[in-house]
């Protein structure tokens, strides 16, 4: 089997920045490496778009808002019954998904549920008792799997093949 100089690019470089990502939130104490992961891999998985980067961010930030308001309102006895919560998580979805058609077109609706749903994964697990310092640890593990997962492991491609171009057939001039 002949394995591609784009695969090993992508394993490599991944692999690499992964390393270099985890020493990073381990010594800034960046324990929500998970949503880094999460957020490198929404951004693979939509194309690596550079003229869509701060669209994404701005949607996790709406994904981190919506989760903030509704773990405040599941506080709430009353809303956090079976009914009640359901009938908010719908309207928050129908929100969302109204609010980036209308007044909101610069975010994307994946992107804001992919960091509504991990930001609820998180604080419905651990106890959270200094609410800005997480939001912010949060917002920057979030920004890492971008800015540091996903386009560190772009530029050592686009390196590598710099640095070892393809090579052509003698035949082609």
């Amino acid at each position: 089997m002949k394995i591609g100089k784009a695969l090993w690019c992508s394993s490599v470089g991944v692999g690499i920045f992964t390393l270099f990502y985890s020493l990073i939130m381990t010594s800034f104490g960046l324990w929500m490496g998970a949503a880094a992961f999460i957020t490198a891999s929404y951004f693979f998985g939509v194309g690596c778009p550079e003229d869509k980067v701060w669209n994404i961010v701005g949607s996790f930030v709406m994904g981190i808002t919506w989760a903030l308001i509704s773990f405040w309102l599941l506080q709430n006895d009353m809303i956090a019954q079976l009914w009640p919560s359901a009938i908010m998580f719908g309207f928050m979805t129908f929100l969302a998904i109204f609010l980036q058609g209308t007044i909101m077109k610069f975010t994307m609706v994946p992107a804001w549920l992919i960091a509504w749903g991990s930001t609820m994964v998180i604080i419905s697990n651990v106890t959270v008792t200094k609410w800005p310092l997480f939001v912010i640890q949060l917002f920057i593990s979030m920004l890492m799997g971008i800015f540091f997962i996903a386009y560190g492991s772009n530029y050592a491609t686009k390196l590598v093949y710099k640095i070892f171009p393809d090579k052509k057939p003698k035949d082609a001039k």
